[in-house]
């Protein structure tokens, strides 16, 4: 394994997931989201590349990637403060979630198959 290809592989990913940050007009901390959104992906590329072996098959990765990607969504809710945060319906409800379970499934398919595992 590349860890260097898997590293931009996730980075790659978790930048086109931060992005969408400098959309939002009242948010104050788009650098810092946007280098989190790139960090997380980077380590959810990362942990899913580590689980896989050069015979996985592409929904391995992609349902490795899927459990990893909601568990750093589950993560980020936790850390926003559950339900009792005013923030809870955006995250719950799946816009973050979701966008953090694609990319780590996108993850899990372009790692088994590119040229560093």
């Amino acid at each position: 394994m590349n860890v260097i290809i898997v590293l931009l592989i996730g980075g790659i990913i978790g930048a086109l997931d931060g992005v969408g940050i400098f959309f939002a007009p009242d948010e104050p901390y788009k650098i810092e989201i946007f280098f989190a959104a790139t960090l997380k992906g980077m380590l959810v590329s990362l942990i899913t590349a580590l689980s896989l072996t050069s015979r996985s098959a592409w929904w391995q990765g992609a349902s490795g990637g899927l459990l990893y990607g909601f568990a750093f969504a589950l993560v980020i809710f936790l850390a926003k403060g559950g339900f009792k945060s005013k923030d809870a319906p955006y995250v719950v409800q799946g816009v973050r979630a979701r966008v953090t379970a694609r990319a780590g499934s996108s993850s899990g398919l372009i790692v088994p198959n590119s040229p560093c595992c």
